[in-house]
């Protein structure tokens, strides 16, 4: 309210006479001269410094010609800063004008809240004028409330954000009076008596202090709150991480009792330990997951909590009991495509962070493997009821097709992987999460020919798998790798190979674990992009899934020892005669000169040649149960405004390297949904992306021109698409015409 009376004043006086004197001998008011000056109101102001008087005449004499010259069509105050007795040439102004005179700032401030509350005032005078700086902008309610002492003058609450985020600019942007004001609430928030020290000191010392008692979690309520605000704040959000980098937590806390929405990393990283070490002790991890999960319910905190706590408790709290009851090989599936394959991801993930650490991670694959032990003693034991349905599923799937298909073929995609991916697009798609087993041995060439071809028929070449695939189906097949699919693709069908998965983990082995995030994300792009695109459904399957088996010892591995002639993989063993084992699964597949293919009924691979950790080709859940996902989209029965690209017989031959695209929209309907659409065009040459346009907000019946180059391209493609779902609207070739551009000429 400070401010706001004092511009009534000023406006007051303008308003009659285009002159107001604002008298300040102490310069105290300095900061409401400062406010009008923001308001955008001239200020002639006197200079403090000058002291004699032929200086002081002079300088009036100068500002009163100045406003009866330059500014006399202008309304301006003086701001005077020197008393009124002393005025020579502006002193007139005081009398003919009119004047605010603040040579006792206190006593205006006074007359001001008895005339607007009919509250007394008994503060004193400089902590009176303190108030009148912090009351700017400040409401009549905020000063009834001070003057009753039912809040304080300064809350802290307000401050200590922008003074942590930059101590020193904060204290230099206040005045003396309010810094010291400020500093003093801090020493009364430190538990101090005041003493002068520098801001970046002062700061250190309450970030230390907040950080101490939330490790002792004990902190006050006030400075707890403040914290959220920190955390939460965009502007100061930023600052906090310094702060955290300094500071040194004490090595004898009892990192079982700091506060749950805490922001040390490192107190993670000491509670998994110790969770790891015990591991075995089941009360003990259960006790502490429970704490977890009471900072996992932190929302203000959920940067400084690391992900990698949501796989602990996934992997700490499964339950395995339900597989008591699965005595058939469909419930053993059915377990794990409903509830075992997340302790797969769960694995993986950790795998990512924790493989350089082993101290962490042996005791989680320990525990990972007793639960997937269990898992597979129930698969091996109704393995005899294993069938694939794998042979020929795309020559299926193509007979029965209709137009508007587009089939992602994964290589090594296990069903997790599939099952994330559906998870992030199930709110926008109809999705149908079946299954397919896959044939054995899992290995590429051997199941990719299945998918493709069929009746267990091998082609080593995939080309040769995709002319067959044409061939059994009796349709006119497009294939492209997914990486390629863009707003143009299209096509009645389309298969789309995606080998990154499988690639990867052959080169890289364990070290590819980190790149799994990416491949997600390209399958959850690209899919999103086909629908988008105008195909119906978008299938996803793959040739088989993979065995993690982490950290892997020589001893660890499968010794063979087999009669006759065989053939050693990694993941399985071919041989000539029959064996008669009991650890091994026995199928019968010709291959050359061998007759048989034998599994171990464990998840470890046989001593062989080879990198071991990522691998394929055994006779597991994680390598056999595969996805087969249909998506579809979820028809909202709201269709938008109708646009498309109108010049396209222009485009087909075009002169010059430079060309225009016209877009359209239809004429209004009245339907609020269809009066206007926000559209872009893309183009794309050789299914890379060169150029796009702005985004454009098209109304009913309105048209625009786009105008484009060829580059260095003579056939492009232009792609309309929705700005905001990225559904391709329309779509043009646009070729370079090969005659000259004579300029008119002809």
């Amino acid at each position: 309210m400070t401010d706001k009376w004092f511009l009534q004043d000023v406006e007051k006086s303008l308003d009659q006479h285009k002159r107001v004197v604002v008298i300040d001998p102490s310069g105290k008011c300095e900061f409401l001269i400062e406010l009008a000056k923001l308001k955008g109101y001239i200020v002639l102001q006197t200079d403090r410094t000058l002291r004699e008087k032929w200086q002081t005449v002079k300088e009036e004499l100068f500002l009163r010609y100045k406003a009866e010259n330059e500014l006399k069509d202008e309304k301006l105050i003086f701001y005077v800063i020197r008393e009124k007795s002393k005025l020579s040439f502006l002193f007139d102004y005081c009398f003919t004008n009119g004047s605010i005179d603040l040579t006792n700032p206190a006593e205006w401030i006074r007359k001001k809240l008895i005339s607007n509350t009919g509250m007394q005032v008994a503060m004193e005078n400089p902590l009176l004028l303190t108030a009148a700086k912090l009351g700017v902008g400040k409401d009549i309610a905020w000063w009834k409330r001070i003057l009753q002492n039912l809040e304080d003058l300064m809350s802290i609450d307000d401050e200590l954000l922008p003074f942590l985020d930059n101590p020193d600019l904060y204290f230099k942007s206040k005045a003396e009076d309010i810094r010291r004001l400020f500093e003093e609430k801090l020493f009364e928030l430190l538990g101090l008596p005041y003493m002068s020290k520098p801001p970046k000191t002062l700061a250190r010392e309450v970030t230390t202090l907040l950080f101490d008692e939330l490790l002792s979690n004990d902190v006050k309520p006030e400075l707890l709150s403040i914290y959220y605000k920190w955390l939460d704040s965009n502007t100061y959000s930023s600052s906090l991480q310094g702060y955290i980098d300094a500071y040194k937590p004490d090595k004898s806390l009892n990192i079982w009792n700091v506060h749950p929405d805490h922001c040390f990393v490192e107190i993670d990283h000491i509670q998994l330990r110790h969770i790891v070490e015990n591991f075995r002790d089941h009360s003990y991890v259960k006790e502490k997951l429970d704490k977890i999960k009471r900072r996992l319910r932190g929302r203000q905190t959920h940067r400084f909590i690391p992900s990698w706590w949501s796989d602990i408790i996934t992997l700490f709290e499964f339950d395995n009991k339900p597989l008591a009851s699965c005595n058939s090989f469909e419930k053993v599936v059915s377990f794990y495509t409903s509830d075992f394959h997340k302790t797969d991801r769960a694995i993986r993930n950790l795998y990512s962070v924790f493989m350089q650490d082993k101290d962490i991670l042996r005791p989680l694959q320990e525990h990972y493997e007793s639960l997937n032990h269990e898992l597979l003693q129930h698969w091996y034991d109704v393995a005899n009821e294993y069938e694939n349905n794998q042979q020929g599923c795309l020559v299926t799937l193509f007979k029965q097709a209709k137009p508007g298909i587009a089939v992602i073929v994964g290589d090594g995609l296990r069903y997790e992987i599939a099952d994330y991916v559906a998870s992030r697009l199930n709110s926008k798609y109809r999705v149908q999460s079946t299954t397919m087993l896959a044939d054995m041995p899992s290995e590429t060439e051997h199941n990719m020919s299945a998918l493709y071809v069929g009746n267990d028929e091998v082609l080593p070449l995939h080309r040769d798998r995709e002319k067959r695939l044409c061939s059994l189906s009796g349709k006119n097949i497009d294939f492209l790798s997914l990486e390629s699919v863009n707003p143009g693709t299209n096509s009645d069908y389309l298969v789309l190979t995606y080998k990154d998965i499988d690639s990867a983990g052959e080169t890289l082995q364990m070290g590819a674990i980190k790149l799994f995030g990416e491949f997600e994300k390209v399958l959850t792009e690209k899919i999103n992009q086909l629908l988008n695109n105008g195909f119906k459904e978008v299938h996803l399957l793959t040739d088989h899934g993979f065995v993690l088996t982490g950290l892997l010892d020589e001893s660890d591995k499968i010794e063979v020892d087999l009669s006759g002639k065989r053939e050693i993989h990694e993941r399985f063993v071919r041989t000539i005669d029959k064996q008669s084992r009991a650890d091994l699964i026995e199928f019968k597949r010709q291959s050359g000169e061998y007759n048989y293919v034998y599994a171990a009924k464990n998840h470890r691979p046989f001593k062989s040649k080879g990198l071991y950790g990522f691998s394929h080709g055994g006779f597991t859940p994680q390598e056999i149960i595969i996805p087969n996902f249909v998506f579809r989209k979820i028809e909202s029965g709201v269709q938008g405004l109708e646009v498309w690209i109108e010049n396209k017989s222009e485009l087909k031959d075009v002169t010059g390297a430079l060309f225009g695209v016209k877009i359209s929209a239809k004429v209004s309907t009245n339907d609020l949904f269809t009066a206007s659409r926000k559209v872009q065009v893309v183009l794309y040459a050789n299914n890379i992306s060169y150029s796009r346009s702005n985004i454009i907000n098209l109304n009913a019946g309105e048209s625009t021109s786009l105008e484009f180059s060829f580059m260095s391209n003579n056939e492009v493609s232009a792609i309309l698409i929705d700005a905001e779902t990225q559904e391709k609207l329309d779509s043009v070739k646009i070729k370079k015409s090969n005659a000259r551009d004579l300029g008119g000429l002809l």
